[in-house]
């Protein structure tokens, strides 16, 4: 009698045990966010968790691609790739309130060697020699709520709508792709009758569209405050100022794409030795620079 007590207070006992080492995973399984995209809270929390954080957090975008030349009636050419590397840093304000501050440190590649260009090319539209001049950009404080975003602290280039955030989402098996679409007409940075040469007009017009897309049980994951997620960005704007191209008449399409970092140590080694060289503020902390800058407002301040 006492054996078989002991047997099944033994096969009790492992049973609990087992009920007991299982609940931790059920449990970790039955927590989710359960986000409903169609709501601009739920919206903005996924997009956040996709291209930063919904936390007080730093992150890293890298990214990589090409700039093609388009006149109309020629072929379209490329003229440099560019790769970049950007600083994202997350301020969380409150329960639907953030600041995503942005500083990008970028440079140009030859098409054909992939060689960091440290000096001139030559324009193969207009077969004149310039000189790709590496840029920096930011910082660009968005603000982020359920409301539409806005940028705060330099020029806001979004249009004002006055509609609740929502941005294009799609479940594609376990991925969430989520999809910005910009459009930009503002006054140039540089005055066309003062930049005759390096101003593309009186406005800047851009056309841009980025796609962000992570596993989706990561952003429905209440204990991953940012998903693993990559990137791709597409965009035609005017002539750059160092392309020496005016008022001709054509366009730029820039084609990138990346992925988000959570260390510097993920990003190649050489991308990093170069922007030593040519952006040593980017590396600077708690923040590279205070004050907001440019590819324009450099060109201008070199005259």
């Amino acid at each position: 009698m006492t054996g078989t007590c002991s047997r099944r207070q033994l096969v009790t006992t492992a049973t609990a045990a087992s009920m007991l080492g299982a609940l931790p995973s059920a449990a970790r399984a039955a927590r989710r966010l359960n986000l409903d995209l169609a709501k601009p809270a739920d919206n903005v929390r996924a997009y956040l968790k996709l291209r930063a954080s919904i936390e007080t957090q730093d992150v890293y975008f890298w990214f990589a691609g090409r700039l093609d030349l388009v006149v109309p009636g020629e072929p379209i050419r490329p003229i440099v790739n560019v790769e970049s590397l950007i600083l994202r840093r997350t301020e969380r304000l409150g329960d639907l309130e953030w600041n995503v501050i942005d500083w990008e440190a970028s440079y140009y590649r030859d098409v054909e060697s992939g060689a960091f260009i440290d000096g001139e090319i030559v324009n193969p539209a207009t077969r004149q020699r310039v000189r790709p001049t590496p840029y920096r950009e930011g910082p660009v404080r968005f603000r982020f709520s359920e409301q539409e975003p806005r940028i705060i602290g330099s020029r806001d280039v979004i249009a004002k709508t006055g509609k609740p955030f929502s941005y294009p989402w799609r479940l594609v098996g376990d991925d969430l792709f989520m999809t910005k679409a910009s459009y930009i007409d503002v006054p140039n940075f540089l005055d066309p009758q003062q930049f005759r040469e390096a101003s593309s007009g009186a406005r800047l017009y851009v056309a841009s569209h980025s796609t962000l897309n992570a596993p989706w049980r990561e952003v429905d994951d209440p204990d991953r405050p940012s998903a693993r997620s990559n990137f791709s960005y597409t965009a035609t704007s005017g002539w750059l100022p160092w392309m020496q191209m005016g008022g001709r008449a054509g366009h730029v399409v820039w084609a990138s794409a990346g992925r988000k970092l959570f260390s510097l140590d993920e990003a190649p080694p050489e991308q990093l030795e170069i922007l030593r060289r040519v952006h040593p503020q980017w590396f600077g902390r708690p923040e590279p620079w205070p004050e907001f800058t440019n590819m324009f407002l450099q060109y201008k301040a070199r005259g």
